[in-house]
């Protein structure tokens, strides 16, 4: 298991490096093989940015790279927003230090939930779950309902808690991941 550390770097004390050693020390001691981007070229952080870029980036898509660990204020990084799309869209584990969630973008929450975190674990593609959840839906109501249609009426509910919560940030990062769901039902079966 190779998980490859992402955070913010640019205009950091000490280029964040001791964020990332840490890290590395912590993932070695859960028993992962870690790459940490801080030791890239011995610790120096004379060269242009590009020479970092593709060798962070020529790291991440090696074919042994299981997973992204991402560190606090990644999504104030351009370059950690850039890791992290491109792990989800590599298929790869999306992990967080648990500080690293605290002002992610709700889009971010919510895409993590349902593409390659808890909830894409836990039931797997959306259509599988809703499927089951439509059949169930049209037996108690009598009538058809479509994967689609308990996305739709999953937005729903999280708009009733929003009324009755206002600004409840659980409610609005679950209804933004219903609105991705809905997007995937649309995706072509594999």
């Amino acid at each position: 298991m190779s998980t490859y550390v992402s955070g913010p770097m640019s205009g950091l004390p000490d280029y964040n490096y001791p964020a990332f050693h840490a890290a590395e020390a912590d993932l070695k001691k859960r028993g992962y093989k870690v790459l940490n981007p801080a030791k890239h070229f011995g610790g120096d952080t004379g060269r242009p940015r590009e020479d970092y870029i593709r060798v962070d980036i020529a790291e991440l898509v090696d074919e042994s790279v299981t997973g992204i660990y991402m560190l606090p204020g990644w999504h104030n990084s351009a370059g950690a927003r850039l890791e992290r799309e491109l792990a989800v869209q590599l298929g790869l584990n999306v992990s967080y230090h648990p500080d690293a969630e605290q002002g992610a973008p709700v889009e971010s929450q919510a895409q993590q939930l349902v593409r390659n975190g808890a909830r894409q674990k836990d039931y797997g593609h959306p259509r599988d779950d809703f499927r089951r959840t439509a059949k169930i839906w049209s037996g108690i109501l009598g009538v058809d309902v479509t994967e689609q249609d308990v996305a739709l009426m999953m937005v729903g509910l999280k708009m009733s808690r929003l009324k009755a919560t206002p600004g409840h940030k659980d409610s609005i990062v679950d209804a933004a991941g219903y609105v991705i769901c809905y997007d995937r039902l649309n995706e072509p079966e594999a």
